[in-house]
């Protein structure tokens, strides 16, 4: 008959050598404090918004069009799942994953209003699951308020490059937190080359600023804009906010300068459009929302 005592022994020594490689692993976990990767979008979120139209014209309005933005569908910590209205709507889409809801109204009667309210159902993640990687020179590129081929810019860029993009990334990120005045939210965009040349912005000028760095370190960004929710929220015009995108060379992480906040909090992050890097069938070229139609006007509630 088998030695029960010696098979208790080896059981016992095997289960000693699981246990020692286990806290091995988060000896090295902690002794790195690299985050424990969770695959997918384990994150479940709603958003909810809404809009007031109006005709403010004695006239009968035959035809009204309204335009609004809907969550980004696919980026790498966040999928839009569904989306819920109280109008009928057609969904317009581009490359960039942009979303914009387009709903027509006929007859409206002379200061009628109409309110459009907008539901959406997100899956999200705090860290950044890879995406397929075509498109990604359209992110290095100069553009309008990203002046990243500026001699100014790329002086700068110079000097805040460092052994890779991460740690070039996070450089910039905190000479822009350490050197730019926050001054409050301004209408008008005035880009990264005003940023630099004023050392003052709102959250759009501390976005264009750190994409236009990167990209004039060769490494691939993009400009970003949404609200900041760490739970099922209602959206309201002053909680808009706008962030940047820069590429590692596996995944999108976050940085949003303005906040100093660097790759980490995604899950709180829900991006309604994808800024730069626009191509010809963008939908995403106007803010949060846009309407047609003598005499009516629109305003987002809250």
């Amino acid at each position: 008959m088998p030695d029960l005592s010696l098979k208790r022994r080896h059981l016992l020594l095997a289960a000693c050598c699981a246990l020692v490689f286990l806290g091995a692993g988060y000896l090295l976990h902690a002794m790195f404090r690299q985050p424990l990767r969770v695959p997918g979008y384990p994150v479940q979120r709603q958003i909810q918004y809404s809009f007031t139209l109006q005709n403010r014209s004695a006239k009968l309005l035959e035809r009204a069009e309204f335009w609004a933005s809907a969550p980004v569908k696919h980026t790498g910590t966040q999928r839009c799942e569904r989306l819920e209205t109280s109008h009928p709507y057609e969904l317009l889409s581009d490359d960039m994953g942009n979303q914009t809801l387009y709903f027509q109204f006929h007859n409206l009667p002379p200061y009628a209003t109409k309110i459009v309210t907008v539901k959406a159902y997100l899956t999200l993640s705090e860290e950044p699951n890879p995406l397929p990687k075509a498109g990604l020179e359209a992110f290095l590129r100069p553009e309008i308020f990203c002046e990243a081929s500026s001699p100014e810019i790329t002086r700068l860029a110079q000097t805040l490059r460092s052994k890779g993009s991460v740690e070039t990334a996070q450089r910039v990120l905190e000479w822009i937190s350490s050197n730019l005045k926050y001054t409050g939210y301004v209408r008008d965009d005035r880009g990264a080359l005003y940023a630099l040349e004023h050392r003052q912005g709102d959250c759009t000028e501390f976005m264009y600023l750190f994409t236009a760095l990167c990209r004039a370190n060769g490494i691939p960004a993009r400009c970003m804009g949404g609200y900041l929710c760490a739970e099922d929220s209602v959206v309201k015009p002053n909680d808009y906010h706008n962030w940047s995108e820069f590429y590692d060379g596996k995944v999108w992480r976050l940085a949003d300068p303005q906040r100093k906040v660097f790759m980490r909090q995604s899950a709180h992050y829900i991006a309604m459009r994808v800024i730069g890097g626009q191509s010809d069938n963008s939908v995403a070229r106007f803010h949060r929302f846009k309407v047609a139609g003598a005499g009516l006007k629109v305003r987002m509630d809250g």
